[in-house]
């Protein structure tokens, strides 16, 4: 799930507050107002994915500016599955550089597991970047030193919120190796080859997917494991790298791509192992709409998320028969500067 902060598109929400913490302010009314943590027995408890309170998408706000046109005015908020918007106070909404400085034109990021429960942000208190469950654990990672606070910066977040995946520019302008964190036990991460680029999760977390543009100018697809060791490498056909977003299964292998749109749009298979086409279904998305994010979150299920502008649809895919299923579709908040949705 990537998510890179950029105004009124996707935000690295794959894109952090459990369903207990949420249910003590539920009190408060349809909008509430989350800051510190529950408390830690309520981290044991993890939710079932897409359980009421479990977070679908998270904007902040634009306001008009004389200088920029438009900038974000936060706070975050939070919209969950049950309806409710709950406002998020922890996060930065906007980024501090090491020295303290305010950039008041651009949003901080922000990042959502696809299972909802999960939010990746840098802390307002101490500008930290920490991953948070519902539930009130709240997981800090180690600082990025030397990060470009105005440069773009992807934060991806597996289904399942447990593995982190950072990609971000140094202060030289130069883009910095991707790492990847085991949230409950980061240690320093462990670090990709500088030339990965377009990096995303396995659907369970356990493997990294990525792009490396060789000498000859070709794209190489890529995968490593959580300790950085490459796993395979192969030239894939066009159109596998062609088309995005794409996504790799829990298996390590196989990568589901979409192609086409509306009524002729297919779902296609492709086994790096064994560097061929697995299958090509055809599949019904709606018309007048861009894909925005492609996840495995079953053993053979594909889950899709089609921009139309000003809603989002979601819709799962069963990876064998192409047979599909509408899981969701909700309005897109007018408002928003920044907009992520969860992935699964």
């Amino acid at each position: 799930m990537t998510t890179t902060t950029r105004p009124a598109a996707r935000v690295p929400v794959r894109s952090a507050i459990t369903a207990l913490a949420i249910g003590a302010i539920g009190a408060l009314g349809t909008t509430g107002a989350i800051g510190a943590a529950a408390s830690p027995a309520a981290a044991s408890a993890r939710p079932a994915a897409h359980a009421h309170d479990s977070i679908r998408n998270v904007s902040v706000k634009g306001c008009r500016d004389k200088t920029y046109g438009q900038v974000p005015c936060g706070p975050w908020r939070l919209a969950m599955h049950s309806g409710k918007t709950v406002t998020f106070t922890d996060a930065l909404v906007w980024p501090r550089d090491a020295k303290g400085k305010t950039y008041t034109d651009t949003a901080a990021p922000i990042a959502v597991s696809g299972d909802g429960h999960s939010l990746a942000y840098f802390r307002k208190s101490d500008n930290r970047l920490v991953v948070r469950e519902m539930g009130g654990a709240v997981h800090v990672m180690p600082e990025l030193k030397g990060r470009s606070v105005t440069a773009p910066m992807d934060l991806i977040l597996s289904q399942d919120g447990r593995r982190l995946l950072v990609g971000y520019y140094g202060t030289d302008g130069e883009r910095r190796p991707y790492r990847v964190y085991d949230v409950s036990d980061p240690g320093q991460g462990a670090t990709l080859p500088k030339t990965l680029a377009n990096a995303s999760l396995s659907g369970d977390g356990a493997t990294v997917l990525g792009e490396i543009v060789t000498d000859e100018n070709t794209r190489t697809l890529a995968t490593y494991d959580a300790s950085g060791s490459e796993m395979s490498r192969v030239e894939p056909p066009q159109v596998v790298v062609n088309n995005s977003p794409y996504a790799l299964s829990s298996d390590g292998r196989t990568v589901a791509v979409v192609t086409g749109s509306g009524g002729g749009a297919r779902l296609k298979l492709y086994d790096m192992v064994e560097d061929r086409m697995v299958r090509s279904l055809r599949v019904k998305l709606p018309a007048g709409g861009t894909p925005y994010m492609l996840d495995w979150t079953g053993d053979r299920q594909v889950t899709m998320h089609v921009d139309r502008g000003h809603t989002m649809w979601i819709g799962q895919f069963d990876s064998e028969t192409g047979a599909g299923k509408v899981r969701d579709t909700y309005a897109k908040p007018k408002d928003a500067f920044v907009f992520a949705a969860c992935g699964g």
